[in-house]
């Protein structure tokens, strides 16, 4: 009775344990954002913030904290990577004014004629705003420069949770380098005094 009860229970393990196992995609690993490559600007203050002022609503039709990596990370990981204060004073401050991705259904053909169309089902439109700002020691604005960045992609109905997942990295990564390029001009012409 008991060995017949304890093959029972291995056999409703096992098949437990076979049933986690289905359907699960594997985890794709996204390449890091960086711009460690990039030579940063020395700047002659001695802090640097980081002030992100967007705040997600966190629900739908936002989607930015659903993301691999948010338009705010991204920010973020840019900021620390290209400004580097190596003054004795003063600070430079980067706001993070918007960094969101908003989700837009889209009207899919659900008849005959739909089943052989190669449907999108949804839109991404990312936003991201920028501002930096250069502060004195008494904390009070003396530059700022601004870099805005819009992205909109779509994704195929039936798309994989690993495709939506790179259709949305790449969203937050194209973003972050249209920042950047903006913001290399911006710096170097109106920041430049505080340039090293």
């Amino acid at each position: 009775m008991f060995l017949r009860r304890s093959h029972v229970v291995l056999a409703l393990a096992c098949a437990l344990a076979l049933g986690a196992c289905e359907n699960k995609p594997p985890v794709q690993k996204l390449p890091e954002i960086s711009f460690a490559d990039k030579a940063p600007f020395r700047l002659d203050v001695g802090q640097l913030e980081i002030v992100p002022e967007y705040v997600s609503p966190a629900k739908r039709p936002n989607i930015e904290h659903l993301m691999p990596v948010s338009p705010e990370a991204a920010t973020v990981r840019w900021a620390q990577d290209r400004l580097r204060p190596i003054g004795r004073s003063g600070y430079a401050r980067v706001i993070i004014r918007d960094a969101k991705v908003i989700e837009v259904p889209l009207q899919v053909d659900k008849g005959f004629s739909g089943m052989f169309k190669d449907q999108q089902a949804a839109r991404f439109d990312g936003s991201l705003d920028v501002a930096v700002q250069i502060l004195d020691e008494r904390h009070l604005p003396v530059a700022d420069v601004v870099a805005r960045a819009t992205r909109t992609k779509t994704v195929a109905e039936g798309a994989s949770l690993n495709e939506r997942d790179r259709v949305l990295y790449e969203i937050s990564e194209s973003m972050i380098r249209d920042i950047d390029s903006q913001m290399d001009g911006l710096i170097r012409t109106y920041l430049n005094r505080w340039v090293q």
